[in-house]
C-alpha cells in the first residue's frame, strides 16, 4: 500500500488529515489533494451559496444568480 493510500485509511479512521500525513512521512499538501479525488469521485461537491460539501444532486442550481454555471 502507498503512503498516499496508508494516510487516506487512517483519515476513514478518524484521524485528521495533517496527523495521518505526518504519521506516514507525507506532504500533508499531497493528502488533501487526495482526498479533494477522492470527493470527486463520490460526487461531493462545495455548495455554491456557503461553501459546505455536500452530494452534487442535492444541490438546485436552478436558484442560482448565474445558472450555476
Amino acid at each position: 500500500m502507498s503512503k498516499t493510500q496508508e494516510a487516506l485509511a487512517l483519515v476513514n479512521q478518524g484521524m485528521t488529515p495533517f496527523a495521518a500525513a505526518k504519521l506516514v512521512g507525507l506532504s500533508a499538501n499531497t493528502l488533501y489533494v487526495a482526498l479533494k479525488r477522492q470527493r470527486e469521485k463520490q460526487g461531493i461537491e462545495a455548495c455554491p451559496c456557503c461553501g459546505t460539501l455536500v452530494p452534487g444532486e442535492k444541490i438546485n442550481r436552478d436558484v442560482l444568480k448565474d445558472g450555476g454555471k
